[in-house]
C-alpha cells in the first residue's frame, strides 16, 4: 500500500508549483531556444558628425570613366563600448577590405579590433601606393595595380591609423583600432547601433575626428536596450 501524502508535504509541492510560475524566464544561453530572452545588451542612439571639406584632387588623372575621381563618402563617426579586451587571432580573424575605388579609400573611416588583417585592394586602372606613419602601425605598401593585392596588414595595437596613398595625395582613410569586441560606424547623420555587450558598466568613446575622441559612462542590464541622444556634445568646429 502507498503511503498517504501528510498536509504539510502537499503544502510544500503546491508552494513549489507557484514558485516555478512566478519565476521570470532564463535569460538565454548558448543552444537555448529562439525566443529566450537574450543575456546580453545594446545600445543604440545617435551622435555628432563632424563635416569637413574632403581634399580634391590636385590634377586629372585622364579622361573619364577608367580615370574619373569619384567623390569622397559621407563624413561618419566611430563608437565602441569598453576596452581591456585581448586581441583577436588574426590567423582566424576575417580580413577587413579596404578598396581603392574611384581614387578614393571605401570605406573612409573603419573600426576593426586588434589583432585584426586589413587588406588594401586596388580597383582602378592607376597604381596605387597605400602607406601609414601613424604610431600604432607604420607600414608601407609600395606601389600595386590592380590584381596585384599586397599581403594583409595586421592592426596590433589599438589607436587611430590613418592611410594615404603616395601616388594620389588627395586620398586619406581613417582606421579606428579598438581593444574590444563592441563597435560600429555610423551613417551620415550619426545613427549607430552596437549590440551582444556583456552587461554591466561600461565606457563609451565616440571617435569625431583624429584630433577629438569623447567618452560617456553607461550601465547595462541584461537583455537591455539603451536608447542615446548625444548629438549636442560638444565638438571642435571644423577645420
Amino acid at each position: 500500500m502507498k503511503p498517504v501524502a501528510t498536509m504539510s508535504t502537499m503544502l510544500a509541492s503546491v508552494l513549489a508549483v507557484l514558485i516555478l510560475l512566478t519565476m521570470p524566464p532564463a535569460t538565454r544561453a548558448a543552444g537555448d531556444p529562439p525566443g529566450t530572452p537574450s543575456r546580453t545588451a545594446r545600445i543604440t542612439g545617435v551622435v555628432p558628425v563632424v563635416r569637413k571639406k574632403a581634399p580634391s584632387a590636385v590634377k586629372d588623372y585622364g579622361p573619364p570613366p577608367a580615370f574619373k575621381v569619384d567623390k569622397p563618402e559621407p563624413a561618419r563617426s566611430a563608437v565602441w563600448v569598453g576596452s581591456g579586451a585581448s586581441p583577436t587571432d588574426p590567423v582566424t580573424a576575417t580580413p577587413l577590405r579596404i578598396q581603392q575605388s574611384g581614387y578614393q579609400f571605401r570605406p573612409a573611416l573603419a573600426v576593426v579590433r586588434s589583432g585584426t588583417p586589413v587588406v588594401f585592394p586596388n580597383e582602378d586602372q592607376l597604381y596605387h601606393s597605400v602607406f601609414s606613419k601613424s604610431p600604432p602601425r607604420r607600414f608601407d605598401l609600395g606601389r600595386f595595380r590592380k590584381g596585384e593585392e599586397p599581403a594583409a596588414v595586421v592592426m596590433d595595437s589599438p589607436g587611430l591609423v590613418q592611410l594615404f596613398c603616395e601616388v594620389h595625395e588627395h586620398m586619406r582613410a581613417n582606421l579606428v583600432v579598438v581593444d574590444t569586441p563592441w563597435f560600429a560606424v555610423t551613417d551620415p547623420e550619426g545613427r549607430f547601433s552596437v549590440e551582444g555587450i556583456t552587461p554591466g558598466r561600461h565606457v563609451v568613446s565616440i571617435w569625431l575626428s583624429p584630433k577629438q575622441t569623447l567618452t560617456r559612462e553607461i550601465e547595462l542590464a541584461p537583455g537591455q536596450t539603451l536608447e542615446v541622444d548625444w548629438s549636442n556634445l560638444v565638438q571642435e568646429p571644423p577645420k
